[in-house]
């Protein structure tokens, strides 16, 4: 037990693609002094035991008797400092989340993004189809400012629930983001995942279709385009065509279901828009508007009647970001089941975009 059974499960996780991708979710340890949690940037697939860091829990626990700045620059940056001065003696950065890890009393904590629980946290049903599957086994958690404000808000939904059942709280859905599972063991926190897992796949009615496909006329020629007008940022291009693609790139009203951000993790790799391409559109020229629209330029290119284009530094870049995206095509899917797909709220994407947290991942992730 203990920092090398975390590492098991941590690995466990990570190297499975329908639970996590890329750098996405954190896990933690604890005992009564410390609290072990994934360093700011690392993978769960490969992480060691050196990929975590050690946090003082009586400094944790100081942090809820702080008054922060109400400005939220100058808050989070008030948080980070304050998560800085616990670690002990370990000079890694640890995970934004930690004081929702240390807010559970159980030993270890998972917490992740899969695309079938975000079916159901990224749907128009959320709340009421998770009260609906899980009912007091579960608690919800809105939207929520992340950092800081997220660890308040669900610290007061755990203490409100542990009062109502006399439970402790073990299993967490937030809404646009994903999961939080806590046990005493590894494997409790796996029969939980399991149970949640197989409860969602026989809630859903249709599985999303991602058998490859030959991509469509054309499509060497805009990828060609999308690089020179792309520039640097789509060095390397990865084509790919599917049934969810055919679907949803079969006109603008079809692709809106997919051309926003669901969850952070999608906007660290491709932004909050992909660029879509009616038949016959002048590439250059698409790229050049969107660019002025949006500020950036595009990581994911879906042209009609063709297939994606998925657009990166390098070719390890343009993996990421097609696994990101083909994470999106899933989860709407999956929301198809519980009212349909609920992007994550404007004023949410607008501080994430800007957040001093998500561009230090971006950094590590390169």
């Amino acid at each position: 037990m203990g920092l090398q059974a975390l590492v098991g499960l941590s690995n466990r996780y990570g190297k499975n693609p329908e639970i996590v991708l890329a750098g996405g979710g954190n896990t933690s340890y604890k005992d009564a002094r410390y609290l072990y949690i994934k360093a700011s940037g690392t993978t769960l697939a490969d992480i060691t035991e050196s990929g975590f860091v050690k946090m003082d829990r009586a400094r944790l626990a100081q942090m809820w008797e702080t008054e922060y700045p109400a400005d939220n620059d100058a808050r989070e940056a008030a948080v980070l400092a304050d998560l800085m001065a616990a670690r002990v003696e370990d000079p890694k950065r640890p995970s934004v989340e930690t004081l929702l890890h240390d807010l559970f009393p159980q030993a270890y904590v998972v917490h992740t993004h899969p695309a079938l629980v975000n079916g159901l946290t990224c749907s128009a049903e959320g709340e009421a189809a998770m009260r609906r599957l899980f009912g007091e086994e579960a608690i919800w958690v809105p939207a929520t400012m992340p950092g800081y404000v997220l660890a308040q808000d669900v610290r007061a939904r755990i203490a409100a629930y542990e009062n109502a059942t006399g439970r402790k709280a073990d299993l967490v859905f937030l809404q646009n983001h994903g999961i939080f599972v806590a046990a005493e063991t590894p494997d409790e926190v796996a029969q939980k995942m399991d149970a949640v897992m197989s409860t969602l796949r026989s809630a859903v009615v249709r599985e999303p279709d991602l058998a490859p496909l030959a991509m469509g006329p054309g499509a060497a020629a805009i990828a060609q385009a999308l690089s020179e007008a792309v520039g640097v940022g789509a060095a390397a291009v990865r084509m790919g065509n599917n049934g969810e693609i055919v679907r949803r790139t079969a006109d603008a009203d079809a692709f809106g279901k997919v051309n926003y951000a669901f969850t952070p993790d999608h906007m660290v790799y491709y932004k909050h828009s992909p660029l879509y391409l009616p038949a016959g559109a002048d590439v250059a020229g698409a790229v050049a508007v969107f660019a002025q629209q949006n500020g950036f330029l595009p990581k994911v290119c879906a042209a009609q009647g063709v297939g994606v284009f998925c657009l990166g530094t390098d070719e390890k870049d343009a993996a990421r970001v097609e696994a990101l995206f083909w994470d999106t095509l899933k989860i709407a899917a999956y929301a198809e089941s519980f009212g349909g797909g609920q992007f994550m709220p404007k004023w949410l994407v607008d501080f994430i975009a800007n957040w001093e947290v998500e561009q230090y991942r971006k950094q590590v992730a390169k």
